[in-house]
């Protein structure tokens, strides 16, 4: 099958896409490690990730979180009290049920990430300069399709947040975690 005027055929094409994907990582790779650090200075990317799904789904169980992130139930457990240590999240019994631990991101977190969303966004819109409305909006819509089709896919981490929300069960609400600050 062809693909467009220069004559790539859609194997290329998807190759393509998958080095500027790759790029992309990088340079998310990088930033993430940076915002980790500003947070607080013992905080690495995995903690980072985990506190970002805190912050933006919380309440959650750590259960939840290792579902959604596919991590197993000791990573998540080592990660959980490495941000309670660092006053990162707070940790209070269920009213349901009492034994159930529910996890909420700390005021001083929040306030850290707001700042962090803020300057993300900043950044962003240096990178996009130049890009017109119809440009922009055709990235989104296109990324946007592409993560969409993840969930269709049974070990992804999408198919997992999104089976999760369509139970309708738990605190999470069902959102999937994107791996960036600041964007929802």
């Amino acid at each position: 099958m062809q693909a467009e005027q220069g004559g790539a055929t859609e194997r290329e094409l998807i190759s393509d896409i998958a080095t500027e994907f790759a790029e992309v990582f990088a340079f998310a790779r990088s930033r993430w490690a940076r915002f980790a650090e500003e947070i607080h200075p013992e905080l690495r990317g995995v903690g980072m990730m985990v506190l970002q799904v805190i912050l933006r789904k919380g309440p959650v169980t750590a259960t939840e979180l290792g579902q959604m992130l596919d991590m197993d139930k000791a990573l998540v457990s080592r990660q959980v009290t490495k941000l309670r240590d660092l006053a990162l999240i707070d940790a209070t019994p269920s009213e349901e049920d009492r034994r159930v631990i529910l996890l909420t991101g700390s005021e001083q977190a929040q306030s850290m990430f707001e700042q962090l969303r803020h300057r993300n966004a900043t950044e962003y819109g240096r990178r996009f300069a130049g890009w017109s409305d119809e440009e922009l909006e055709a990235l989104r819509v296109s990324l946007h399709r592409f993560n969409n089709t993840s969930v269709d896919l049974p070990e992804s981490p999408a198919h997992r947040c999104a089976r999760h929300a369509n139970a309708g069960t738990g605190p999470a609400g069902g959102q999937a975690a994107d791996g960036e600050p600041g964007h929802d």
